[in-house]
């Protein structure tokens, strides 16, 4: 299983670059970085990263077709894989913060109309792009048209989906190089992946050629009470705290305070605190434990047991979310993780 890294998007670019290099040294399969609303724009970062790596791969995660229109998408992506040489990837998502920010959507857990459509019509374009074809695409959504892009001279770049619930993961199967689930727990890792494996079949995909991720944010430090308060500040965006997450590991009534209080989850996120008014540590305490890595070092060796299961229930990459420190956080999943994956 290839492990790649998210970086954290309010890094200087100067920052972004030194440690893209790190990740390439260590070993890692991709730098990866969140696409938000307020931070330099991905396509910056890597592009400068492109120069100074040769091996890893690069692209953000994840941009929605309705906040950057496939045509522009397909300027930068394909322009970042001709800096790379062909090492770009790219998650297409349904969208969210940034959005939210354009008030094209009301809130996080509110979908964009015609979001699975809106994604798959992206997908198709990126993945028709030729040097020797005019732009001809008429779909639902998006009509697009231009003359041939001969400019583009690399391998086609890697186009992946952000999908976790079960329209978008059947969709994905269908249509991308591969798919990005975000924060799904070893308790419902199975159901995605039968799903998954039903539309790769019915499509008659060959489900050595689909690679499937899944996101989990990493809080490991030195000291345990440092990790901890980083991991509660970002619990609110950990699956969205949605009943079909937190269901298997909390009780009804642990669940309804959750959702009862998700404004303080989104309010320690938006603050970057530690507290979380109206919820019990002990429940804080189960969130943790399954949604995240969060502990000290004396805590790695159990995580690695958790990623062996992931990968043993099919998955092939998986994206680690990294925050305050990363290049410790990358020295240390490199030398006590990857050696076991």
């Amino acid at each position: 299983m290839k492990i790649d890294i998210i970086l954290d998007p309010t890094h200087t670019t100067e920052e972004f670059s030194e440690l893209g290099v790190i990740a390439e040294k260590l070993g890692f399969n991709a730098v990866l970085t969140a696409n938000y609303p307020s931070a330099i724009d991905p396509f910056i970062n890597f592009s400068i990263l492109a120069k100074a790596t040769q091996k890893i791969r690069m692209g953000p995660v994840a941009i929605s077709p309705f906040e950057t229109h496939p045509l522009k998408l397909s300027n930068l992506l394909y322009g970042l894989n001709q800096l790379s040489k062909g090492r770009a990837k790219i998650v297409i998502g349904g969208g969210g913060g940034t959005l939210i920010s354009m008030g094209l959507k009301p809130n996080r857990r509110t979908m964009h109309p015609n979001m699975v459509q809106g994604v798959r019509e992206c997908v198709e374009f990126l993945k028709e792009l030729s040097a020797d074809k005019v732009i001809s695409f008429n779909k639902d959504i998006f009509q697009i048209t231009g003359p041939k892009p001969q400019w583009i001279d690399q391998p086609r770049p890697k186009i992946y989906v952000g999908a976790t619930k079960p329209q978008m993961l059947s969709m994905s199967a269908k249509v991308a190089d591969g798919l990005m689930m975000s924060d799904v727990t070893l308790a419902r890792i199975d159901e995605c992946m039968d799903i998954i494996d039903k539309s790769l079949k019915n499509n008659g995909r060959d489900r050595k050629t689909f690679a499937i991720s899944n996101l989990f944010s990493w809080h490991v430090k030195s000291d345990r009470k440092e990790a901890v308060t980083e991991a509660r500040a970002k619990l609110f965006v950990r699956g969205m705290l949605e009943n079909w997450y937190i269901s298997t590991f909390l009780d009804p009534e642990e669940s309804q305070i959750v959702e009862d209080n998700l404004h303080a989850f989104a309010h320690a996120y938006a603050n970057n605190t530690d507290v979380i008014e109206g919820v019990p540590d002990g429940i804080i305490d189960k969130l943790l434990n399954h949604l995240t890595f969060t502990g000290d070092f004396n805590d790695v060796d159990r995580f690695v047991e958790e990623m062996v299961q992931f990968k043993n229930a099919g998955l092939d990459e998986f994206a680690i979310r990294l925050y305050k420190d990363p290049e410790q956080s990358m020295e240390l999943i490199a030398e006590r993780v990857m050696p076991h994956l």
